[in-house]
């Protein structure tokens, strides 16, 4: 019989509440979303307002129900594993591991174009460098390599670095509104737009397509930490308080950063690539207020690359549970044994997410190789996010083995059907570029057959372990519920 303390494999418990509620800001906060929901203009905040209604609060819900119930090393491929049956969650690891390796790729292209604006006019080049942005992948991807291989002991603090980072943005949006570093008595300040309005937006494609956009992508994530279980303390109690306490700080974040672009950039001038540095270097102007600017856009570039950073810490755990499972080599599970960590699955997801990031960029022009990446990633994600709230919904007869005050109620999966439906819709709106393509129907193409290839392969990954392991595809689900 599997138990809770068994299924932790030995690894060291380094992180405790206090590191994850900086983790799930870490985790959750997009530098680009923000930008996406300006395209909006104004209006904005009735897409936050109604992304918290109908996708936020459900992932909240379901999140602490499946964090109480299994709190193990994994998150929701053991939540999808025990519930929905094992090939639906390795998928969900598949796609997810896919999902962030494709992210992680693009940190090349968000840091070169932080640094474009960061150093003024003149370094406008760099942006669409290739060679520059190649280079910075093969620096970055190493860096994030090494704090890895090192573990939680040193990386919960380039957690706790990267979210101070943030707050230190944010507080910079929030004073921004009311204050204008460039202007003077003979050239006020003067708004392209209202930074809000709580008008409806006017109802088109393009507004439901950044609606979904914004409130799965930005307010997704609340699970991710839910991965590290075998590695915190007390870890049912604290991945729950974790997502409850950071989610206000996460929705204040962005509309602050939604806000402050709009009081400076108009909202069809929105770079997605990078609204963050945009907006700065548009507030500060030259002067002396230029520099604080630019630190701002540095301190912009720390933030991303430490949540990168954890990103792949993450990722790296879902080949070693795999492996526990017999459907991956063994190979993947064996820890380094100075710091305990997963250096081999750690170096597989590097090397892959070096070898995209070059693909990524081959051909076409910077915002299409930047959405290439995310779109492909969202519809990674949103096949992940499906077996979540599927949970609730579909285990059937599995939940027979859980004690009846434990099973699902109508409110739950209510929640469930919210969450299910908004990931649905982003996932089949994935596929449609917001920003202008060389070529429309090639564009949804790489974005579909990528997904299609990934989940093929991957399904054919677990059906070659399985059977290399002289397994069935059957699992043991007692003694696995909290304790």
């Amino acid at each position: 019989m599997t138990t809770v303390a068994e299924s932790n494999h030995g690894l060291k418990k380094e992180l405790r509440l206090r590191d994850l509620v900086p983790m799930q800001i870490l985790l959750m906060v997009g530098v680009s979303w923000a930008g996406i929901a300006a395209k909006q203009g104004s209006t904005h905040p009735m897409i936050w307002i109604a992304g918290i209604l109908f996708f936020f609060l459900p992932q909240a819900a379901v999140v602490t129900y499946c964090a109480r119930l299994w709190p193990i090393e994994g998150g929701v491929y053991q939540w999808a594993k025990f519930a929905l049956g094992p090939l639906a969650g390795f998928l969900s690891a598949w796609n997810y591991a896919l999902y962030v390796i494709l992210t992680v790729s693009g940190l090349g292209i968000l840091t070169v174009t932080s640094l474009s604006y960061a150093l003024g006019p003149g370094a406008a080049w760099m942006a669409d460098s290739a060679w520059l942005t190649f280079t910075l992948d093969g620096v970055l991807l190493g860096l994030v390599f090494a704090v890895n291989v090192i573990g939680f002991h040193f990386g919960k603090w380039v957690s706790h670095f990267g979210t101070a980072m943030m707050l230190l943005l944010t507080l910079t949006f929030f004073v921004l509104l009311f204050w204008h570093p460039a202007a003077t008595a003979a050239h006020p300040h003067v708004a392209p737009q209202q930074p809000f309005a709580l008008g409806w937006p006017v109802l088109s494609i393009l507004t439901l397509n950044l609606y979904v956009k914004v409130a799965f992508n930005a307010y997704s994530g609340l699970e991710q930490v839910a991965v590290f279980a075998g590695e915190t303390r007390n870890a049912g109690r604290a991945i729950v308080l974790s997502a409850w306490i950071a989610a206000p700080a996460i929705v204040v974040i962005y509309v602050l950063m939604t806000g402050s672009m709009l009081t400076y950039v108009p909202a069809d001038k929105i770079d997605l690539a990078g609204p963050i540095p945009q907006v700065l270097a548009a507030a500060f102007g030259g002067g002396a207020g230029v520099w604080i600017g630019r630190g701002m856009i540095l301190a912009l570039s720390f933030f991303t690359i430490c949540s990168y950073i954890l990103l792949t810490a993450e990722t790296s755990r879902l080949p070693m549970v795999a492996g526990w499972d017999s459907v991956l080599p063994e190979w993947f599970t064996r820890l380094n044994p100075r710091f305990g960590t997963p250096v081999r699955s750690l170096a597989v997801i590097v090397a892959i997410a070096a070898v995209f990031a070059v693909l990524a960029s081959l051909g076409v022009g910077r915002q299409e190789a930047f959405q290439v990446i995310n779109t492909s990633g969202q519809l990674m994600f949103g096949l992940y996010y499906c077996a979540m709230f599927a949970v609730p919904l579909f285990a059937g007869s599995r939940f027979a083995t859980i004690p009846k005050s434990d099973r699902p109620g109508f409110w739950l999966k209510a929640c469930a059907v919210s969450g299910l439906t908004i990931t649905v819709v982003q996932t089949v709106l994935a596929t449609v570029p917001i920003v202008d393509v060389n070529n429309t129907w090639g564009y949804a193409a790489k974005v579909g057959g990528t997904g299609l290839a990934i989940n093929l392969v991957g399904a054919a990954v677990y059906w070659r372990g399985k059977k290399a392991a002289g397994q069935s595809s059957g699992v043991n689900y007692k003694g696995i519920w909290r304790n």
